[in-house]
């Protein structure tokens, strides 16, 4: 079948002919329909000082996708051939205390699709029946392959109350405006929203933010509340300068959620803005297995245009490359590839 698969240690992806994947006795075959293409996918294509230590080539990428059940082990008993999925592209080992306590998203151990094991940029993929995800017949096809990004918004938002607070989101790429969104579907009283690229100031405000700024300072956001500062900041952006920044933009008391992952140690004034503030901060990281999926199908169900607009780019699979290009020059937010003629 065709993939686009990294096949050398330096940029670039490619499309290649590679064998199509077989599944084990608790597996379940997918006939991927559409997948967005990630910041990560974009990462592996750079090949950044990431990916060289982490990617082993040849492997095939990608790990946001819909698609239709073509097969299933015979130990699978929950889904079916014909039934519509997506899954969860964090694997756990299943053994380890974080799996057997309901902490499977921050396993050591996890494998992840299309970065540790083939990846869903293919006809075809498989996973383990228990990251598989039924998907709701109301949701459709160019979103249900976006629940990966929109779970690690949806997990980020929904670690503080959100209703009648007022928040900061710093960074505004697809999971930063996907949060903007949440948040004020959510019944947030004010929603700040910080990006430097004008395309994504545009979107801020196309998905609910109240005020959109280029850059945020202390002050500016302490005379846009009535509370001293933020009640909550979102942090998405992982840049150092506006990761320290953001913390000052905090009232006494708030909480601060950071998803954003800067590339090198960011210095925080620890006594000042986090132990005499009283803040309070959660390291976000993936999806809450599964119950960040149930919050994004309640989302998704009964707002089916909440993540329209983001999907800036649709694209056939072999474009993949165009895709990525427009991601680097920022006119892209979320690009959707369809593999519906590809080779099999």
């Amino acid at each position: 079948m065709q993939a686009i698969i990294k096949a050398r240690p330096e940029v670039g992806l490619e499309l290649s002919d590679v064998p199509r994947p077989v599944p084990g006795p608790r597996d379940v075959l997918v006939r991927v329909s559409k997948t967005g293409i990630c910041g990560t996918d974009r990462h592996i294509y750079e090949w950044d000082a990431w990916s060289a230590g982490r990617i082993k080539p040849p492997l095939v990428t990608g790990h946001e996708f819909v698609g239709i059940v073509e097969d299933t082990g015979v130990a699978v008993r929950s889904v079916r051939p014909g039934d519509r999925v997506s899954g969860e592209g964090h694997i756990g080992c299943g053994h380890c205390f974080c799996c057997r306590t309901g902490q499977t998203h921050i396993c050591a151990n996890v494998d992840i699709l299309g970065v540790d094991v083939t990846g869903c940029f293919a006809p075809y993929v498989v996973l383990p029946e228990s990251n598989i995800w039924k998907v709701d017949p109301d949701i459709p096809d160019d979103q249900a392959c976006l629940f990966d990004p929109f779970g690690n918004a949806m997990h980020t938002v929904m670690a503080q109350p959100i209703s009648g607070q007022q928040v900061l989101v710093v960074g505004c790429g697809t999971i930063g405006l996907m949060g903007i969104g949440i948040v004020h579907a959510g019944g947030a009283d004010l929603v700040i929203a910080v990006e430097p690229n004008p395309v994504k100031r545009e979107l801020a405000k196309v998905m609910g933010a109240d005020v959109v700024l280029e850059k945020a300072d202390e002050q500016t956001v302490k005379d846009l509340t009535d509370r001293g500062g933020a009640d909550v900041m979102l942090e998405m952006s992982g840049h150092p300068a506006a990761i320290v920044e953001g913390f000052r933009c905090v009232r006494n008391g708030g909480e601060i959620a950071l998803l954003g992952i800067p590339a090198d140690d960011v210095i925080v004034p620890w006594a000042e803005q986090i132990i005499f503030k009283g803040v309070t901060i959660h390291g976000i990281n993936g999806r809450r297995m599964f119950e960040t999926w149930y919050h994004c199908e309640s989302f998704l169900r009964r707002r089916p245009k909440l993540i329209e607009p983001l999907i800036t780019h649709r694209l056939r699979f072999d474009e993949f490359e165009k895709g990525i290009k427009a991601m680097q020059d920022g006119s892209a937010c979320k690009v959707v590839l369809d593999w519906t003629d590809a080779k099999t």
